[in-house]
């Protein structure tokens, strides 16, 4: 046969082969570029994420705490839904509050930004994840 007709042949297989060998190697990179962005549930994790340290947490909490709510022996509970990134830092951008006590709210959405997490882990690797955590107020 013909070299010429050979090279011509093998070509587009070789070029085809490359190409699949450049898709196998940028796919594990895909798929951690999309786990970075995915923000896991608590049943998907492996390990939980946790407050770095609650009594940071109870300062801020009482810092924040309005006076004249305080003096007026207004108290109340506010559930947060916070997405915590792979840093253990929270997301300012996606915080939600609900409670009883309105004006708390404000007041948890301004602390929420400034907790300390340990992040969630998915097969020992730190991740994204959604927490829910009650914070506390009390006159």
């Amino acid at each position: 046969m013909n070299r010429t007709f050979l090279r011509a042949l093998h070509a587009p297989v070789a070029r085809r082969l490359l190409t699949a060998l450049a898709l196998m190697c940028a796919l594990p990179m895909l798929a951690q570029a999309q786990d970075a962005k995915k923000i896991y549930e608590l049943s998907e994790v492996d390990a939980l994420p946790k407050l770095s340290s609650p009594s940071y947490t109870s300062r801020l909490i009482s810092e924040a705490y309005p006076d004249n709510l305080r003096r007026a022996g207004v108290g109340g509970a506010v559930q947060m839904e916070l997405v915590v990134d792979a840093s253990g830092k929270v997301d300012a951008s996606q915080i939600d509050a609900v409670s009883t006590v309105p004006q708390l709210i404000e007041v948890a959405k301004q602390v929420a930004p400034k907790l300390e997490f340990t992040p969630a882990k998915v097969k020992g690797t730190a991740v994204k994840s959604r927490v829910v955590l009650p914070l506390v107020f009390k006159p």
